[in-house]
C-alpha cells in the first residue's frame, strides 16, 4: 500500500506534472494550429477528468489499492492480469506520443525520414536503462524550463490580453472541431484520468481522504490555467505571421519556444531543442518503464521474461502507434477509448459497489475490448474515414452493456452488493 503523507497541495501537484508533458505540451500547440483556442480542448478535458475524480476520491483512498489490483480483489488474478495487460493500450498512446514529439525536435535539427524514429526510439530505450533516480530529475527540470520559456513567450508576443480572454475565445473555437471528434476527445481524455493507474497512485497517497478530494479539486482548477497557455501562444504567434514556415504542425511549439530562447542569447535556441529532446526522453523511459512492469505484471506463470525484452516489446508497441501517423492528442485518443471501453463497465460496477463472479467481469471486458480494437483496426484501415474514435468507444461499450445484459439474463441475475472498503 502506498505510504499516506502526502497534503493536499503535494497531490495537486503530483497530478498536474503527471499530466503536464510533451503529448500536453506539443498535442495541444499542433491542434491550436487550425482551431485556434480549441487546441486547448485536451488540458481542460484532462481538467474535467480531474473534477470527476475528485468524486470518487475518497472512495479510491479507503481502499487503497491501485486499479488492476482493485480489479484483483474483485474479480481476481485473472481479471488483474487483464487489466495489467490492457493498461498497455493507453500507455503505449501516451509513448507514441512522446516519440512523435522528440521526432518533431530531432527534425529541427536538420535529422529526417526513418532515421529520426529509429534514433529517437534507441534514445528512449538507453533513457529507460539508466538510474532513473536523477535522470527523473533533470528531465522533469527541462520540462519546467520549457513551460517558463512558454510563459515568458506569451509575455513578449503580446498573447496575454488573449489569454485572459481564453474561456469565451476556446468555446466559440470549439464550433471548428468536428462534433464527434470532440466529444471522443473530451471522453477519452477525461475518463483516463478516472481509471488510469497513473493518476490514482497521487490519491492514495494523501494523507486524508479530504487532502485526495482537495488535491484533485485543485489539479483541475490548475490544469485549467496552464491548459491554455500553448494555444494561446500559438495563435498569438500565428496572428503575427510568424508561423508561416512550419512544415508540420507537431514543430509548433518546440519551433517558437527554440526562436523565443535564441531571442535570449546565441545558442539558447539549441540549448532549448536539446531541453526539449530530454523532456520527451524523460517521459517517453518513465511510460516505458512503466509499460515493462505491467507486461511483467501481465504474464502467466513463474518463468519470467527478462526485462530488457520486455521494454522492447513495449517499445514496438509504441512504435506501431506512432507509425500510423495521427496528431499527437488524436493518438493517444484512439487507443484510449479501447482502454476505456474494455475497463469501463467493470471498474463503474466497482464505484457502485456491484459485484460480479469473475468470469462474468472476464467477459465483459473482452466483448468490450475486442469490439472496440475492431473499430479501430477499421479506421486505421481506412474503413472508418470520420468518427472513427466515438465509433470505437461506442462499439465498445455498448458490447460491454450487452454481455453484462445477456449474462444477467441467462444466469438468473449476478447482481449484488459488493463488500466495502478496506483501508
Amino acid at each position: 500500500m502506498t505510504n499516506c503523507a502526502l497534503g493536499s497541495l503535494q497531490v495537486a501537484a503530483l497530478l498536474v506534472s503527471a499530466s503536464y508533458g510533451i503529448g500536453f505540451l506539443f498535442g495541444s500547440g499542433e491542434l491550436a494550429v487550425k482551431h485556434g483556442m480549441a487546441g486547448s480542448v485536451y488540458g481542460i478535458a484532462t481538467a474535467l477528468g480531474m473534477l470527476v475524480l475528485a468524486a470518487f476520491a475518497r472512495y479510491l483512498w479507503a481502499v487503497g489499492l491501485p486499479v488492476w489490483d482493485l480489479f484483483g480483489r474483485a474479480y481476481g488474478p485473472s481479471v488483474q492480469r487483464a487489466v495489467a495487460l490492457l493498461s498497455l493500450v493507453w500507455m503505449a498512446g501516451v509513448l507514441a506520443a512522446q516519440i512523435q514529439g522528440g521526432v518533431a525536435v530531432i527534425h529541427l535539427f536538420g535529422l529526417g525520414g526513418l532515421t529520426a524514429y529509429l534514433v529517437m526510439l534507441a534514445l528512449i530505450y538507453g533513457a529507460s536503462r539508466l538510474d532513473l533516480g536523477f535522470a527523473s530529475g533533470v528531465f522533469a527540470l527541462c520540462l519546467l524550463a520549457s513551460g517558463l520559456v512558454l510563459a515568458y513567450a506569451l509575455v513578449v508576443s503580446g498573447g496575454v490580453g488573449l489569454y485572459l480572454h481564453a474561456v469565451p475565445t476556446f468555446v466559440h473555437d470549439l464550433s471548428t472541431i468536428d462534433p464527434a471528434r470532440l466529444l471522443a476527445m473530451t471522453l477519452a481524455v477525461g475518463l483516463l484520468v478516472c481509471t488510469g493507474a497513473d493518476y490514482h497512485q497521487f490519491v492514495l497517497a494523501a494523507r486524508t481522504p479530504s487532502a485526495a478530494i482537495l488535491g484533485c479539486i485543485l489539479a483541475g482548477l490548475g490544469l485549467i490555467l496552464i491548459g491554455f497557455l500553448p494555444s494561446a501562444v500559438v495563435v498569438t504567434m500565428q496572428h503575427a505571421g510568424s508561423l508561416t514556415d512550419v512544415a508540420d504542425a507537431k514543430q509548433v511549439v518546440p519551433l517558437l519556444l527554440a526562436r523565443v530562447a535564441g531571442s535570449v542569447g546565441q545558442g539558447a535556441d539549441k540549448v532549448m531543442l536539446v531541453a526539449l529532446s530530454a523532456a520527451a526522453l524523460g517521459s517517453g523511459a518513465a511510460i516505458l518503464r512503466a509499460m515493462t512492469s505491467a507486461l511483467a505484471a501481465a504474464g502467466p506463470g513463474r518463468r519470467s521474461i527478462s526485462p530488457p525484452v520486455l521494454a522492447m516489446v513495449a517499445l514496438a508497441l509504441g512504435a506501431a502507434v506512432a507509425a500510423r501517423g495521427q496528431g499527437i492528442v488524436d493518438t493517444m485518443v484512439s487507443v484510449n477509448v479501447i482502454y476505456i471501453a474494455s475497463v469501463g463497465l467493470c471498474f463503474a460496477a466497482l464505484l457502485m459497489r456491484i459485484a460480479m463472479t469473475p468470469a462474468h467481469a472476464g467477459i465483459i471486458m473482452t466483448a468490450g475490448g475486442v469490439a472496440s480494437l475492431a473499430a479501430y483496426l477499421a479506421g486505421w484501415a481506412g474503413w472508418l474515414v470520420k468518427g472513427a474514435d466515438i465509433v470505437s468507444l461506442a462499439c465498445g461499450l455498448g458490447a460491454s452493456v450487452a454481455a453484462a445484459l445477456f449474462l444477467a439474463l441467462t444466469t438468473g441475475g449476478w447482481i449484488r452488493r459488493a463488500s466495502g472498503p478496506r483501508r
